[in-house]
C-alpha cells in the first residue's frame, strides 16, 4: 500500500481552497452592505448606484454582481451560485 502524500498538491489544494473562500466572504460581505442600504423594491439602477457609491474601485464585473445578487435577493432568491467543489473537499490522509 503505498501512502505516499504529495505534499505540494495537498498544500496547492488548501491555498486554492482558501482563496476561494475568501472571495466568498468578500463577496458575501459587499453584497450584505449594499443590500442592507437598499430600500425594498429598489430598481437595479437604484442598487448599481448604491454599490456603486459603496465601491467607487470595484471593477464593472464585480460591480454587476454586487447588484446582480441583491436584485436576486430582492426578489426572494439566494446569494449563492450552485457549487458543486464544497462537497469534494480533499480529506486529510490517514496516517
Amino acid at each position: 500500500m503505498s501512502d505516499v502524500v504529495d505534499l505540494a498538491a495537498e498544500m496547492a489544494a488548501a491555498r486554492k481552497r482558501r482563496t476561494e473562500q475568501t472571495a466568498r466572504a468578500i463577496r458575501d460581505s459587499r453584497v450584505l452592505a449594499v443590500r442592507s442600504a437598499a430600500r425594498p423594491g429598489s430598481t437595479e439602477v437604484e442598487i448599481e448606484e448604491l454599490a456603486r457609491s459603496f465601491y467607487p474601485r470595484l471593477s464593472p464585473e464585480l460591480l454587476a454582481e454586487v447588484t446582480g445578487l441583491v436584485c436576486n435577493l430582492q426578489r426572494g432568491g439566494s446569494t449563492r451560485p450552485p457549487r458543486h467543489d464544497e462537497e469534494q473537499e480533499i480529506a486529510p490522509p490517514e496516517l
